[in-house]
């Protein structure tokens, strides 16, 4: 299980920290807090890439 720091979520992309904020207070993106940090599973984020994506070959 690889767990990424918001910081390097950003680094990959191809969002900005405005977005991916904005998508987990929506609950878009599961992250979990771990004392002062915030964290992703790496799979939480490979599952929300492909939920983006569906989304917008949806539209």
């Amino acid at each position: 299980m690889t767990v990424l720091r918001i910081k390097e979520v950003i680094e990959r992309g191809p969002f900005g920290r405005t977005k991916l904020y904005a998508d987990i207070a929506a609950g878009r993106l599961v992250t979990r807090k771990i004392g002062g940090s915030r964290i992703v599973l790496e799979s939480d984020w490979n599952d929300y890439l492909r939920g983006v994506s569906r989304a917008a070959s949806a539209a």
